[in-house]
């Protein structure tokens, strides 16, 4: 098996190991240094991206005669995911204006199985944004998010605003629901995902 990190081979031997995942897991803890992120694979010349979790692990290390692994800073890494969830922004906004709608309509359960989705996609934005703030030694303190200022205050209220959420969809008052999706985490969805756009262009 050939192995190249950024274009250089390797000269390891990792025939001892039983599937792609091993391999990548060997990889990271001896030859990428700190610092650097695992940002692509090809394998046998094909890009490889997991289309379920740990997908790696069916690939066995017997179908493997080529493997290709770029590798990018840290802040590179920041800036990519950042581009990523920004982009995401888009989606979650119009899965927000999806679930405030059938609210309204009554379709109770599709709408639920929506805004279930809402909440964990707004988590991975986030937490995204967040941990790209701290690679790229960002103060959420001190930069400011649109008329909030700093942007630290600005997750604070979306927090409380998701623990009334939290507290309207519990007493089942979907109609307020609605509203506070629509009039109130819409706005700050598409604040953030401006936010997340300046910063990954800096």
């Amino acid at each position: 098996m050939l192995v190249t990190i950024n274009e250089q081979n390797l000269s390891a031997d990792f025939s001892h190991l039983n599937s792609l995942e091993e391999i990548i897991s060997e990889i990271h803890e001896r030859f990428i240094p700190a610092g650097q992120q695992l940002f692509q694979l090809q394998v046998n010349g094909e890009f490889f991206s997991e289309r379920y979790p740990r997908e790696s692990r069916y690939v066995e290390t017997g179908e493997i005669s080529r493997l290709d692994v770029k590798t990018v800073s840290d802040e590179e890494m920041a800036r990519f995911l950042l581009k990523e969830a920004a982009g995401q922004g888009g989606t979650l906004a119009q899965a927000v204006e999806q679930s405030a709608t059938l609210f309204r309509v009554g379709s109770e359960e599709e709408a639920n199985h929506y805004f279930a989705q809402v909440l964990e996609a707004l988590r991975w934005l986030l937490q995204t944004g967040e941990g790209a703030c701290r690679v790229l030694k960002i103060d959420l303190e001190t930069v400011s998010l649109g008329e909030k200022a700093p942007a630290s205050r600005y997750l604070k209220d979306l927090q409380d605003l998701l623990e009334e959420m939290l507290e309207v969809a519990e007493d089942e008052d979907y109609v307020m629901l609605a509203d506070l999706m629509e009039y109130e985490l819409l706005p700050m969805v598409q604040e953030w995902q401006r936010f997340l756009q300046d910063l990954a262009g800096r």
